[in-house]
């Protein structure tokens, strides 16, 4: 095996990958490119993916394909959870992705899985193309870096009154009134979609909306993408129906649908879903989460005897910053609406394991182990500092969610158009140097910043102003998205909506989550409660259902 290849996580099952002179990701496959004249063979994996598995264990284990990849191109592989970012630029519609790269980086063509005759195939094919047509591959990758250049400019856009009820509107005219979520197969949890329903069903008055995101989560906790025996969720459903899935757990879908059952009150879903969290992906020496569960589709037919005697699917234990400060956002949340203490310590253990790992001040935060920081990583680092401080940890979580808000603003912030771009820009191989606004990330980082600047209280914050342009700058993508800028709609809705209760008694503040979905918490004063919309501060209250009245008028005032 060669040295890089230690590098690499292939298939648990025998294979020949390991065969192939992979190179990761650095500036010197790119030489080498440049310098023998060879196309990039990018293969984007992931650890937990089905078939990136099957490709390790046929095409890349077929020895004429070995032979052309190792004399023909430079192989790079890619990790999709470590380096989303290259994931961003290069994927070719979904795991595996199989791109053909120009020596700077631009793309020829690609695809996904390839079996071994149409990847032999196309090996030959491609590489003759490159050598006989390296003045028009030249020509094609100068148009489209122009066409690529002004991607930023054309996401931004004015933040129009309708978007949140257009946007609403998407996701209701998706939703599968028979098995509840959204659209045919195969079918993804969307847990934006889930949980705009439910936020907009308390401040609508809307049971309606309330029913669609109850239903999608029992149909989705009830049937074959979620594990009855050993609790948590696929990655998503195949079918319609929700029966037959991809097998794969992730930590980034469960952050989302913790803080979606708890929202919606399904506490035995809750409870068995936390449990596998805190059970299998969770180390209990660090409090910290492995990123996924591989797929397994003969283990998870087993039942549960049968799985005490076998081999569990392999673990991912790398901690990602991003789904790990997610994922105590959601604790946090749920300790509070359902009373759950152990979620409230595990989210405190997560979050001071996680920060003295990742964190540094001026710095931002890590993404993972030896891999620097991306845009995803300082939104919800930043979102679950101020958490920390609301939910009372201890510690200087405001101190540290500050300097995070400046780190942000520092290093990822356009500061002709505004918004944040995806990673820092320290890095140009490739299309890296491709300026990208995600519109999830952005939407993240306004609703961190709109927290932030409401638990501040100082009017000359520029929080508020911050969170304002993220929007702005990617405003022209929902119309295009859909349902798929729930997070957007989620954002946006904060702006005008959100409130403040400052109170250091848990029972008011637990009431004060449950009615109303932007109830921003102040830890500060004492064991009353004062509700505050904008500028409109009631009289302090005592009970909880005078916290529900006192939001319903300070709303009202304000509307």
């Amino acid at each position: 095996m060669n040295e890089a290849a230690e590098e690499f996580h292939f298939s648990p099952r025998p294979n020949r990958a390991a065969e192939i002179n992979w190179h990761t990701w650095s500036q010197g496959a790119f030489d080498e490119a440049r310098e023998t004249s060879r196309p990039i063979l990018l293969s984007i994996s992931a650890v937990w993916c089905h078939w990136c598995h099957v490709m390790d264990e046929t095409t890349y284990s077929h020895p004429a394909v070995i032979d052309l990849i190792n004399r023909e191109y430079v192989p790079v592989r890619v990790d999709n959870d470590v380096r989303p970012d290259i994931n961003q630029r290069y994927n070719m519609g979904g795991w595996p992705s199989t791109a053909f790269l120009t020596p700077s980086g631009d793309i020829l063509t690609g695809a996904t899985y390839m079996p071994p005759d149409q990847m032999a195939s196309a090996l030959l094919r491609i590489a003759d193309y490159y050598r006989s047509n390296q003045a028009e591959v030249a020509s094609r990758v100068l148009e489209a870096r122009k066409r690529a250049a002004s991607g930023v400019a054309r996401s931004a856009g004015q933040l129009e009154p309708g978007l949140v009820d257009l946007i609403l509107d998407a996701v209701r005219s998706a939703y599968d009134q028979e098995y509840g979520g959204f659209g045919g197969a195969p079918k993804f949890p969307q847990t934006d979609a889930i949980l705009l329903l439910l936020e907009q069903s308390v401040l609508r008055s809307d049971p309606e909306l309330r029913r669609m995101a109850e239903h999608t989560l029992e149909r989705m906790t009830g049937g074959g993408t979620y594990d009855q025996v050993a609790g948590g969720f696929f990655r998503y459903s195949t079918t319609q129906d929700w029966s037959v899935p991809h097998f794969e757990k992730m930590l980034e879908d469960h952050a989302a649908l913790v803080e979606a059952l708890a929202a919606a009150g399904k506490t035995d879903a809750l409870d068995r879903t936390t449990a596998y969290l805190d059970r299998v992906l969770r180390d209990p020496k660090t409090g910290l989460y492995a990123g996924s569960q591989d797929a397994d589709e003969h283990y998870y037919s087993m039942d549960a005897e049968e799985r005490r005697a076998a081999a569990a699917p392999y673990i991912d234990r790398r901690v990602y910053t991003a789904w790990n400060a997610a994922l105590a956002i959601a604790y946090l949340d749920a300790a509070l609406r359902l009373d759950r203490p152990i979620l409230r310590e595990n989210a405190g253990k997560l979050l001071d394991s996680l920060f003295r790992r990742a964190y540094r001040r001026g710095e931002g935060m890590s993404h993972a182990e030896g891999v620097s920081g991306q845009l995803g990583d300082q939104v919800w680092a930043l979102w679950a500092a101020l958490r920390a401080h609301q939910h009372g940890l201890g510690g200087d979580w405001m101190a540290i969610a500050e300097d995070l808000a400046t780190h942000i603003e520092a290093t990822y912030a356009d500061q002709e158009l505004g918004g944040y771009l995806d990673h820092a820009g320290d890095e140009e191989l490739g299309r890296l140097g491709e300026r990208i606004k995600p519109l999830a990330e952005n939407s993240v980082a306004a609703m961190a910043l709109i927290e932030l600047d409401i638990v501040l209280g100082d009017p000359s914050s520029p929080y508020r102003d911050r969170a304002r342009r993220a929007l702005e700058s990617v405003a022209a993508l929902p119309r295009q998205y859909g349902l798929m800028a729930a997070v957007f709609a989620r954002a946006l809705d904060r702006m005008g909506h959100a409130i403040k209760i400052t109170t250091r008694n848990s029972d008011l503040a637990r009431a004060g989550v449950v009615a109303h979905p932007y109830a921003v918490l102040d830890p500060a004063g004492d064991q009353r409660a004062v509700v505050c919309a904008g500028t409109i501060c009631l009289a302090p209250v005592s009970t909880p259902d005078a916290v529900k009245e006192a939001i319903q008028q300070a709303s009202t005032s304000r509307a």
